[in-house]
């Protein structure tokens, strides 16, 4: 956004200040916007909602990617002044209420305008989510590439998904430094909760979210990079941004730390077999079915999810969205999220709930026969879990989630059905 002052009248031509990333050339009221979204209040400002990316930007986009101008890279770059830059409020005060570092920062804010402001046009409580951890990017370069990931996800589809989303105030991205970072609301403050693997969902929530997951597939089903030219950039991590984690964590080093001089997480002996656990993955990701390619969350546990005060799901932590194959969405949530008896009494229903609503959302029509071995196969994405290396995820998490998936994988012959395929990686 951006403030213009301007005395309105019918007809009237201004060109608004100029910004790094936009020059605007308006006509009002009659006429509309040639860029951008107008609410005029008359006499004298004119809001602007504004948007700038390397691709077309869907209607209620904000924010700027691949800007040539520095985002902020720490916690105390986030000022009023850069503020008001990208809300077009003029912003009193931003004051830092937490910070939470972890594998992506989250900095949540206070703010206080100049002048009296509605809240559902300004933000008062805000979370700003990106690379804010000078040692953790030094350490793991890659990781920059997952906070731009999001910036992403949120500016090109957001708007056009119904889906139960934070709200966004901003999304940038900076060919400077490769930052980027999303300013959301406050979930906190919103009085928002969030999913935990110690607490395993009743059925009826995961029913409403593999609709969440239904409505992001069906609005993005087949994923061309026609419709959504930014997904080219799933070349720079080869295609599945997990998959060099998964590869790495798998590696004999990484097993013998996790399995041989750390408590070892619970899997049953025959999975516990690196070589096998290797060949495995690696079938299921060139066995991938094209025919169920849209975008997905990548990453849809249910510790990366969000629960309105009403009890309503939805998923956040988009860092690892890209094009993939809807069932590694929808078999490592189902697999995850619910104690392993309340899973297998309600599994087939839950896939069959989620195929009539990725129907009904319009995507394409599908029986629990045509993706049932996909289904399967993608069970297999839940023994990351078992690989997490130590210290990344608090134990009892671990143990936990590999207890449920491991479950999962040995009821659906994981295993066996993958080392069935004529297209087996034995090597």
């Amino acid at each position: 956004m951006l403030i213009a002052q301007h005395v309105c009248s019918p007809g009237s031509r201004f060109t608004a200040f100029p910004t790094p990333w936009y020059l605007c050339d308006l006509i009002l009221p009659s006429g509309g916007p040639s860029r951008g979204t107008v609410n005029c209040q008359i006499p004298h400002i004119i809001i602007l909602t504004m948007s700038s990316s390397p691709f077309p930007a869907p209607v209620g986009a904000r924010g700027v990617l691949n800007s040539s101008e520095a985002l902020p890279i720490t916690a105390q770059e986030l000022t009023a002044e850069w503020f008001t830059k990208i809300l077009g409020r003029k912003v009193k005060t931003a004051t830092i209420v937490k910070e939470i570092h972890a594998t992506a920062s989250k900095i949540l804010l206070d703010l206080t305008y100049e002048e009296n402001t509605d809240e559902t046009d300004a933000p008062t409580q805000v979370c700003v989510k990106g690379g804010f951890d000078a040692a953790l990017m030094a350490a793991f370069p890659s990781l920059m590439w997952t906070y731009r990931r999001e910036a992403e996800l949120y500016f090109y589809i957001s708007p056009i998904v119904k889906m139960n989303l934070p709200k966004v105030w901003y999304c940038g991205t900076d060919t400077v430094a490769g930052q980027g970072l999303v300013v959301m609301s406050n979930l906190i403050a919103e009085g928002c909760s969030f999913g935990q693997p110690l607490e395993p969902w009743p059925v009826e929530r995961v029913r409403a979210g593999v609709e969440q997951l239904a409505a992001l597939h069906a609005e993005t089903w087949g994923a061309s990079v026609e419709r959504f030219p930014w997904l080219e950039g799933d070349k720079a991590m080869g295609g599945n941004p997990l998959q060099g984690m998964i590869v790495s964590l798998v590696s004999p080093p990484a097993w013998e730390v996790r399995f041989e001089k750390s408590s070892p997480p619970p899997l049953p002996p025959a999975m516990a077999n690196r070589d096998r656990m290797e060949r495995a993955f690696k079938t299921m990701w060139a066995t991938e079915n094209p025919k169920f390619r849209c975008v997905v969350h990548g990453d849809a546990h249910i510790g990366n999810t969000l629960i309105r005060p009403d009890g309503r799901p939805g998923f956040i932590d988009w860092q690892g969205s890209h094009a993939g194959v809807s069932l590694q969405d929808l078999a490592y949530f189902i697999t995850g999220a619910m104690d392993i008896e309340v899973r297998r009494k309600h599994e087939v229903d839950l896939v069959k709930h989620y195929l009539k609503a990725l129907h009904e959302s319009g995507g394409p029509k599908f029986e629990k026969e045509d993706v049932w071995d996909d289904y399967r196969k993608h069970a297999l994405h839940g023994l990351a879990w078992a690989l997490t290396a130590p210290g990344m995820q608090p134990d009892d998490n671990v143990f936990i989630m590999t207890e449920r998936h491991a479950a999962a994988v040995a009821d659906h012959k994981t295993f066996e059905l993958l080392e069935s395929l004529p297209e087996y990686v034995k090597e």
